[in-house]
């Protein structure tokens, strides 16, 4: 059984969490998909690493110049591109992805994305700790 939560979209990209019943606990289980509203590609990374994609791409949005590795790890590579005058922030899988996927945002839609990418980051890391401090009825005096 697979859950999807929408956390936002920006003008070209739509970001959701998911979780996978069956693949372990913790983060294991847990994933954020940055993907085209074209529906030509997704990327999808591990549960942990959200957080950690939105501050790099505060950072990346600085530094852009065009043809640079602003980061890269063993999950994705993040270049700066121009193409027919367009900025855009590049992400693609590496080589440990069994498929090589990119995902072209526009530069001024980056700020928006690590927003969104953050709030993903909070999202997986409520529903984690699962729903225990919601109580079954609200107080008589409500």
């Amino acid at each position: 059984m697979e859950e999807r939560y929408p956390v936002g979209v920006t003008d070209s990209c739509a970001i959701h969490v998911l979780r996978r019943e069956g693949d372990g606990a913790g983060y294991a289980s847990w994933s954020a998909t940055i993907g085209l509203r074209s529906g030509d590609a997704t990327i999808h990374v591990p549960g942990h690493y959200a957080g950690v994609l939105a501050e790099r791409l505060g950072a990346a949005a600085e530094r852009f110049e065009p043809g640079r590795r602003l980061a890269r790890d063993e999950y994705l590579d993040v270049t700066a591109l121009t193409t027919d005058d367009i900025d855009t922030i590049a992400l693609s899988s590496t080589a440990r992805s069994p498929v090589r996927v990119t995902v072209e945002v526009p530069r001024e839609e980056v700020d928006e994305l690590a927003l969104l990418l953050a709030e993903a980051q909070q999202l997986i890391e409520t529903l984690r700790q699962g729903l225990g401090l919601v109580p079954d009825s609200l107080p008589e005096a409500l």
